[in-house]
């Protein structure tokens, strides 16, 4: 039958949701950051985003330092 289903704890499949979520939205702010000025639709779907994922605000501050500091996505919103 497909799927085959993998052998994995209730614990674990959470852990592995959990950060696919953190993966997911890292991922959506660097794109964002690539693309360049953050508009007020950007911060809109960052919020609503980080809502349906459970991200906090300190980890939204802590994706936003990352992705600000980061030479290549500056380069990619540069050019």
């Amino acid at each position: 039958m497909w799927p085959v289903l993998l052998d994995m704890t209730k614990e674990e499949s959470i852990q592995n949701l959990r950060n696919l979520e953190l993966e997911a939205y890292s991922q959506l702010v660097s794109a964002l950051r690539a693309q360049g000025t953050l508009t007020s639709d950007k911060r809109k779907l960052l919020k609503e985003t980080g809502y349906l994922l459970n991200i906090t605000q300190e980890r939204h501050k802590a994706e936003v330092r990352r992705a600000i500091s980061d030479e290549r996505l500056n380069t990619i919103a540069y050019q």
